[in-house]
């Protein structure tokens, strides 16, 4: 089976401020090695980038890329450029609804992790809440 190709920007949004902004030396070395499928842009002066990425689901092809840049340039990549999020779409695992899915997780693993909490704790709680096993 051919997996589907996801379109999304990732932006490194900090709690910090400032913020870093796009031009900022941190970005150097992501900027000349992006993730496949990837390209650095600038989102009103925050760095991010933009990707198309194959993988089962969205949220598959969005923590790939994380992952990537995580492991290989130090940065957290923690927004998926959602500015509504109570804005609602049920069209699925790949659609707009899937997008905010992953801001929020991105969000709560990012600031999750402010506090104190780690990644053990964040998925015992969403199993705890809805009742998963």
């Amino acid at each position: 089976m051919v997996e589907p190709s996801h379109e999304f920007h990732l932006l490194h949004v900090t709690q910090s401020w400032p913020a870093p902004d796009f031009d900022d030396p941190i970005y150097d070395a992501i900027k000349a090695d992006p993730p496949e499928g990837c390209v650095p842009d600038d989102f009103g002066g925050l760095f991010g980038l933009r990707c198309e990425r194959k993988a089962p689901t969205l949220l598959d092809a969005v923590a790939e890329v994380c992952h990537e840049v995580r492991t290989a340039h130090g940065l957290l990549m923690t927004d998926l450029g959602i500015e509504k999020l109570w804005e609602w779409a049920p069209d699925g695992r790949d659609g707009f609804g899937a997008t905010i899915v992953g801001q929020l997780l991105l969000m709560a693993s990012s600031r999750g992790q402010q506090l104190g909490y780690d990644i053990e704790d964040l998925v015992r709680f969403i199993r705890t809440a809805a009742a998963a096993k």
